[in-house]
């Protein structure tokens, strides 16, 4: 045979979307001269994806602008305390089970299997060979790189009672059915309004095709979801959902229990039976972990009208010898391409600046640790490079500007930001001129004002005008500063005196226990050798 022998290789997932133009144009050109060395060579360069692929159950990442209504396959118009109950309550495997009418206590027992939003295709099989379910799974993919395939999941072990038909896209699992609706609707929706705005929307979504400049109506109409879903995407309609405006109404989003026990009771045919030895390989506990080797201190500047969006983010690393700014409405982004590889960074008061990021990291890994409405450190990939982001204000909880004092450190010129004049519209288009006696009527010392712009190095452009990112990042900077300096400080403090490292710990209470686990442990040695 000429196979050759060993174990066949996976061929990395490798998303395009994550490019940028330029990179596509380079892509797109390696691709035509058919050298494939070239190709493995790009993805090397620019950050190919160290993980697969996987189909498991998530929540579906879109809103639909289209005024119809898919909330039966866990899809919303829009985000609000309603809809994020009913996105993050139930995983969309059990949300489908549920609109597929599967019964209470068999619902039960698949929450009990499927205790995580994100599950691996293996607790399908499981349900199934527990519940006599059997499940057509048809698989979807928006960008036709592949055709839609269907897996078939039925039990090994017991008859089978029913089977439902499901489809997975974008890693999100709906009841599979036909839509009272056409796609001659979806494409053509902006012009139906305006010609039938009377119409109610339910007849409108029956409307099949336009004779002699009238639109027919059918209303033996229907149409398969998938269809429905890959119309919705081609004329986008799908709008994109940030982690961060999610945590805007619910902070349970990666909690594990995913819904609250109403009782005590149990059903015997799922709990009194003797548990199976597990198959599956042994999880490595390490690989959501990592020992960081790289540490910055992060800081945002947002305007604050309407939505709050970043305009500005300044960093530092540990020891000072790298600190920049980033400006314009991609400063996230721009910030997480440039961290490398096991990178640790502190925001003060991350449960606000977590909302510029989360949006954009490629995965979340593990379950990001949240107090209340705190959030005291997430755990991600971004473009196959591990980073890891903590508050520490949960360390020193007190508020920045009091840590000079704490610390005995310089805290730098008495800091006169108009914040209030930095909105959204002056900001459009990333633009970097304000009007001096515009911005002076959102502050209260115009004197110290002015003097900060003619202090701040090409700060001022003219006798009116000034220049908004040099004002914002010498302000920026400068609490960045303040942060890095005084929590080094206190790191370096702890290291010595308790030979703790503050940065393996999430909380002030953490190191508080460890210390005492230390104490108890090395005093009860001394005691237990006394004797």
């Amino acid at each position: 045979s000429d196979v050759k022998k060993g174990k066949p290789k996976k061929r990395p997932y490798r998303d395009e979307s994550t490019l940028t133009n330029d990179q596509k144009a380079i892509l797109e050109a390696l691709k035509q001269t058919g050298n494939p060395a070239l190709i493995e060579s790009f993805w090397k360069d620019n950050g190919e994806k160290k993980f697969y692929k996987k189909r498991s159950g998530q929540f579906w990442k879109y809103l639909c602008t289209l005024p119809i209504n898919l909330e039966r396959y866990q899809i919303f118009n829009e985000l609000n305390k309603r809809t994020a109950a009913l996105m993050t309550e139930d995983n969309c495997f059990v949300y489908a089970c549920i609109q597929a009418g599967v019964d209470g206590e068999t619902i039960d027992h698949m929450r009990e299997v499927i205790r995580v939003r994100d599950f691996p295709q293996s607790k399908v099989q499981e349900i199934s060979d527990a519940t006599g379910i059997a499940f057509n799974v048809t698989i979807g993919y928006f960008n036709d790189s592949r055709h839609n395939e269907i897996k078939r999941y039925i039990p090994k072990e017991c008859e089978t009672v029913r089977t439902i038909d499901l489809l997975l896209v974008e890693d999100h699992y709906m009841l599979n059915e036909r839509l009272p609706m056409t796609t001659y609707f979806i494409r053509n929706y902006i012009e139906i309004l305006k010609a039938c705005g009377g119409m109610n929307i339910e007849k409108q979504m029956k409307i099949y095709t336009k004779r002699e400049d009238k639109y027919v109506v059918r209303y033996d109409r229907t149409t398969p979801l998938w269809d429905v879903m890959k119309t919705l995407w081609e004329c986008k309609y799908f709008e994109p959902i940030s982690y961060g405006e999610l945590f805007t109404y619910t902070t349970d989003l990666y909690k594990q229990n995913l819904a609250p026990f109403k009782d005590l009771t149990y059903a015997p045919k799922y709990c009194v039976q003797l548990k199976k030895k597990a198959e599956s390989k042994e999880v490595n506990k390490n690989k959501c972990k990592f020992i960081p080797e790289h540490v910055f201190f992060a800081d945002f500047e947002c305007s604050t009208d309407g939505f709050h969006k970043a305009f500005n983010i300044c960093y530092d690393s540990e020891d000072g010898s790298v600190s920049e700014s980033i400006w314009g409405q991609n400063c996230a982004t721009e910030f997480l391409e440039r961290l490398p590889d096991k990178s640790l960074i502190y925001f003060h008061n991350l449960s606000y600046d977590i909302n510029f990021i989360l949006r954009h990291i490629t995965e979340v890994k593990g379950t990001p640790i949240i107090k209340g409405s705190r959030t005291m450190q997430i755990t991600g990939l971004y473009k196959g490079r591990a980073i890891i982001i903590k508050d520490p204000y949960t360390v020193i909880n007190k508020k920045l500007k009091l840590f000079p004092a704490m610390f005995n450190l310089q805290t730098g010129p008495k800091e006169v930001f108009p914040y209030n004049y930095y909105s959204s519209t002056l900001l459009a288009n990333d633009n970097r001129t304000g009007v001096i006696s515009e911005a002076c009527k959102f502050i209260r010392d115009a004197d110290t004002f002015m003097k900060n712009i003619d202090s701040i190095k090409g700060c001022r452009i003219d006798e009116n005008h000034f220049d908004l990112e040099k004002y914002s990042t010498f302000y920026c900077k400068q609490d960045v500063r303040i942060l890095r300096e005084c929590f080094v400080k206190f790191r370096n403090d702890i290291l010595k005196e308790f030979d703790l490292n503050v940065y393996d710990y999430v909380s002030i209470c953490s190191i508080a226990n460890k210390l005492f686990e230390t104490e108890c442990t090395s005093r009860m040695e001394i005691y237990m050798t006394s004797q």
